[in-house]
């Protein structure tokens, strides 16, 4: 026999977490809560909305309260959810990522430039998780890619980079950008 776990409480190291200001985060805490049901055995809707709106901050808790899904028995949790999602722009998964956030993240790292392997790393990874995204929903390609990563690379350290790699790959076109793998490991 499975034993059920209670809901943790709220403030609890364990209980789910959300911030508003960072609504990407939204999907994971609807993950989380689903998880604590699940071992808590919560199937109730009612329950499952109180428990949603106990977790966050006062003022989201109010918010989400307020509306009609919240309050209404005959809506889902399901059905309050999506009402939750309405209410953060960025936290749907089609939307996940823009080209604005990549064109973003380019001008910082080239504003504030590369100075060790970590910064290159952090960068990169950044990149990456965003323009595969993008590259997935058919909103970059990979020669844009390529050329958006070149960009947040200070010129001083793309000239030795690109010294770096017209060695490596003597047969390279000049207009075709580099690979991104290729230009990261490079760097």
């Amino acid at each position: 026999m499975a034993t059920t776990i209670p809901m943790p409480g709220r403030g609890d190291r364990s209980a789910p977490r959300f911030d508003p200001k960072q609504p990407r985060e939204l999907r994971r805490y609807f993950a989380d809560l689903d998880f604590a049901f699940d071992h808590a055995s919560v199937t109730d809707d009612a329950d499952k909305k109180q428990h949603a709106c106990r977790y966050v901050n006062v003022d989201t808790s109010e918010l989400w309260e307020t509306l009609a899904e919240f309050s209404d028995v005959l809506k889902s949790y399901k059905d309050f959810t999506k009402a939750v999602y309405a209410l953060y722009p960025g936290s749907d998964e089609e939307r996940k990522w823009s080209v604005a956030d990549m064109d973003k993240l380019v001008g910082e790292r080239s504003r504030i430039g590369i100075i060790s392997l970590g910064d290159l790393g952090e960068y990169y990874r950044q990149f990456l998780a965003i323009t595969t995204f993008l590259r997935s929903k058919n909103r970059l390609s990979e020669a844009e890619q390529s050329r958006a990563f070149v960009q947040g690379i200070p010129a001083d350290l793309w000239r030795i980079i690109s010294q770096r790699l017209q060695l490596k790959l003597p047969d390279h076109f000049p207009d075709d950008p580099y690979p991104l793998e290729s230009v990261h490991e490079a760097a």
